[in-house]
């Protein structure tokens, strides 16, 4: 789980800054596993609404990422595009606007 963290904290990490502030009320969190088999998932009201409720959460779920790989730079590539997909969310976009 800890190298897991850590790949992801990575990819957190190369979010450029320009959207760092959009991301001020965002948490990030681990899960062991979906139940529903997901990759991510993003809960809140988005980025335009942030001031207006609860903190986002973006929830990056270990497993699903783990059979989708078959090597650590593989993993690496899963969970960026996983974040980049619920960071999508986050800033409006619909599931069919998502590049991932």
């Amino acid at each position: 789980m800890q190298q897991f963290e850590k790949l992801v904290q990575e990819a957190i990490d190369s979010i450029p800054e320009d959207f760092q502030p959009y991301l001020e009320n965002t948490v990030f969190l681990v899960e062991e596993s979906s139940p529903e088999g997901l990759m991510g998932l993003y809960e809140g009201a988005g980025a335009l609404h942030a001031a207006e409720g609860l903190p986002e959460r973006i929830t990056i779920f270990k497993r699903s990422h783990e059979r989708a790989a078959d090597s650590l730079g593989d993993l690496m590539t899963e969970v960026r595009r996983t974040i980049l997909h619920e960071l999508g969310h986050h800033f409006g976009m619909e599931e069919d606007e998502l590049p991932y």
